[in-house]
C-alpha cells in the first residue's frame, strides 16, 4: 500500500514537471531571449528533477523483489546519467553487483554497457574501453547489441574530440566508421540509435543537405525537453555549421540548449558551442553568460572532457569580458570627472567646458573620419595586393603553359610536315608508276590519321603533365575511393582525364573540347556531369579542378 502511494506521488511529480515545461515554453518569445529566460529558471527545472529522484529513492527503499530493486536502480541511473556522474555511477555499480550475485548475464551485460557509456561521457576513456573490451559481443542479446556498438563508436568519438588535431584522429575515425556500420546493420530503422548513426553517416559522406532534411524529419518524432530531441537538434546545428549557415546553426543549437536545460541535462555541449559562436560574433556578454553556465553544468556533472573543452576558450572570453568591464568602468570614471568638474567650475567654467567639449568632439569626429578612410584604404590596398598576387600567379602559369606547348607543338608541326611530305611522295610514286590499286588502298587507309592522333595526344599528355605533374593524383583526391581513375601501365592520361585537363587549361566550352578530342558533345557532357555528381564536392567541382596547382 505504501509503495502504491509512492508511485502516485512519483506520477504527480512527473505531471508537475510537464506542466512547468509547458508554461516555460513561450514560443512567441525570440529564441535567444527564451534561452536567457530558460537559463534564469534552470534551478526550478533542477528542483523538479530532484523531487522526481527523491520519489524514486523512496520507492527503492520499499522494493520487495530483486527485479523491482534492479528496475528502480536503473531508473535512478537514467535520471542521474546526464545530471550527476558520481550518483549515476553509484546506482549502475549497484546493479552490476546485483546482476553478478544473481548470475543474470543479460542484466550484467546491459549494466556494464551503460557504465561504459557513463564513464566515457565523464572523460574516463581508459576505463570505458576496458569495460567494453571485456564484453564478448557475440554473446550479447540482439536487443542490446546495437546499443553496445553505438557506445563503442561514441567512446572513440569522445576521444577524437578530446584529441582533436593529434596523430590519433585517423585511427579513431576508422573505428567510429566501423562501429557505425555495425549499428546500422542491426538496429531498427525507426529507432533513435539508427537515426543518429544514419544521419551521421550522411554527414561523413558529404551529403549535408540530405542529412539536415533527415534529422529535421526525425526531430518531429521526439518531445521537446527529452535528451533525444536535444541530440537531434544539435546534430542539425552541426550540419548547418559545416554548411556555413551560422544563423540556422545557432537556432538549432539554442533549441538543443533550451531542451537540455528543461531536462536538467548537465552533460551537454550546446551552450559551450553557442558561447563560441557569440564570442566570434563579438557578443562577449552572452558568450561569457553561456560559457559560465556550461562550466557550472560540467562541474555539477563532473564531466572532465567538457570542462577541458570549455577551459580552452574560457580565458579568451574572460579577458574580453573583463576588458569590456574595464572599458565601462573607465567610461563611468570619465563621466564622474566631467560631472565633478562641471559642479566645481559653476557658471564661470560652463562656457569653457562646453567650448572644450565641442573642440574635442570635432577632433574625435575628424579622427574617426580619418580612421575610417585609412581602414577603407587599407582594405582596398589588401584587395589590390590579393588581385595582383592572383594575376601574377595566373601570368606565371600562363607563361609556363605557352612555353611548354609552343615548343612541343612547333616540334609536332615540323614532324607532321615531314610526314605529309613523305606521304605525298609515296602517293606521287604510286600515281606516276600506275599503281592505282596501291594508291586507292593508301587513300582509304586511316592508319596515318590514327598514328598522328596518337602521337598528338601523347605530346599533349607529356606537355600537360610537365606543367601539372600531380594532376592525376589531385584529381583523384576530389573523388570517393570507389570512383578514382586508374590508368593503364602505358597511359599518361585517358580521354576522360584529357577533358578535365583541357578545363584546367581554361577551355570550358564542351563543343571545343569535343572537337579537340574527336568525340561527340554528348560524350563530353556525360564525362563532366557524371564526375561532378559523384565527386566529394559536387557544387564547386570545376572550381576545385582550377585550384590544382602547376609545378
Amino acid at each position: 500500500m505504501k509503495a502504491c502511494s509512492y508511485d502516485i506521488k512519483f506520477c504527480l511529480v512527473c505531471l508537475i514537471a510537464v506542466l512547468l515545461q509547458s508554461c516555460g515554453d513561450n514560443n512567441e518569445m525570440p529564441l535567444m531571449e527564451r534561452l536567457d529566460d530558460t537559463i534564469a529558471n534552470s534551478a526550478e527545472y533542477d528542483r523538479v528533477k530532484i523531487a522526481r529522484i527523491d520519489s524514486l529513492n523512496r520507492l527503492l527503499a520499499t522494493a520487495s523483489t530483486p527485479e523491482r530493486e534492479f528496475e528502480l536502480n536503473r531508473l535512478l541511473f537514467l535520471e542521474y546519467k546526464s545530471f550527476v556522474c558520481d550518483s549515476a555511477l553509484h546506482y549502475i555499480n549497484a546493479n552490476i553487483s546485483q546482476a553478478r550475485d544473481a548470475g543474470d548475464k543479460e542484466w550484467l551485460m546491459m549494466s556494464l554497457i551503460e557504465k561504459a557509456d557513463l564513464v566515457a561521457k565523464a572523460g574516463i576513456f581508459t576505463e570505458a574501453l576496458k569495460i567494453l573490451s571485456g564484453i564478448d559481443s557475440r554473446t550479447l542479446p540482439d536487443d542490446i547489441k546495437d546499443n553496445y556498438y553505438q557506445i563503442c563508436g561514441t567512446t572513440y568519438q569522445y576521444m577524437a574530440e578530446y584529441a582533436d588535431g593529434s596523430e590519433y584522429i585517423h585511427d579513431y575515425q576508422t573505428k567510429i566508421t566501423a562501429y557505425r556500420d555495425s549499428v546500422l546493420s542491426m538496429s531498427a530503422p525507426d529507432s533513435f540509435i539508427y537515426e543518429t548513426e544514419y544521419g551521421s553517416r550522411l554527414i561523413q559522406l558529404g551529403r549535408r543537405q540530405e542529412a539536415a532534411d533527415f534529422f529535421t524529419r526525425s526531430l518531429e518524432n521526439y518531445n521537446f525537453g527529452t535528451r533525444e530531441y536535444s541530440v537531434i537538434a544539435s546534430l542539425i546545428a552541426y550540419v548547418y555549421q559545416l554548411e556555413g549557415n551560422i544563423d540556422k546553426c545557432e537556432y538549432y543549437m539554442a533549441s538543443s540548449a533550451i531542451s537540455d536545460i528543461h531536462g536538467s541535462v548537465k552533460e551537454n555541449l550546446a551552450l559551450r558551442a553557442l558561447a563560441e559562436f557569440r564570442f566570434e560574433a563579438g557578443d562577449v556578454s552572452h558568450a561569457y553568460h553561456y560559457l559560465r553556465k556550461s562550466m557550472e553544468d560540467a562541474n555539477y556533472f563532473s564531466a572532465r572532457m567538457r570542462k577541458n573543452q570549455s577551459a580552452n576558450i574560457l580565458p579568451l572570453v574572460i579577458r574580453a569580458y573583463e576588458a569590456k568591464q574595464r572599458e565601462m568602468q573607465s567610461q563611468l570614471k570619465w563621466l564622474i570627472v566631467v560631472i565633478s568638474a562641471l559642479a566645481m567650475g559653476l557658471v564661470v567654467a560652463v562656457f569653457f567646458i562646453i567650448k572644450q567639449l565641442r573642440t574635442e568632439s570635432r577632433s574625435l569626429r575628424l579622427v574617426s573620419i580619418t580612421k575610417d578612410k585609412l581602414l577603407k584604404l587599407n582594405e582596398e590596398l589588401q584587395q589590390t595586393n590579393a588581385t595582383l598576387k592572383s594575376t601574377n600567379t595566373a601570368l606565371s602559369e600562363s607563361s609556363c603553359i605557352k612555353e611548354e606547348y609552343i615548343g612541343k607543338f612547333m616540334e609536332l608541326c615540323s614532324n607532321y610536315i615531314s610526314t605529309l611530305e613523305q606521304y605525298r611522295k609515296m602517293l606521287y610514286h604510286y600515281a606516276a608508276s600506275g599503281r592505282s590499286e596501291d594508291l586507292h588502298k593508301a587513300l582509304r587507309s586511316t592508319s596515318i590519321v590514327n598514328n598522328t592522333l596518337k602521337e598528338f595526344y601523347q605530346a599533349f599528355d607529356t606537355a600537360f603533365l610537365n606543367i601539372f605533374p600531380d594532376f592525376v593524383a589531385r584529381f583523384n583526391d576530389l573523388l570517393p575511393e570507389s570512383d578514382k581513375i586508374l590508368l593503364k601501365e602505358d597511359e599518361k592520361l585517358n580521354t576522360e582525364l584529357r577533358v578535365f585537363a583541357l578545363i584546367r587549361l581554361g577551355i570550358t566550352d564542351s563543343a571545343k573540347i569535343a572537337g579537340f578530342l574527336r568525340c561527340s558533345i554528348t560524350t563530353i557532357y556525360t564525362y563532366r556531369s557524371k564526375r561532378k555528381k559523384r565527386s566529394l564536392c559536387p557544387v564547386d567541382f570545376d572550381d576545385e579542378i582550377m585550384k590544382i596547382a602547376s609545378f
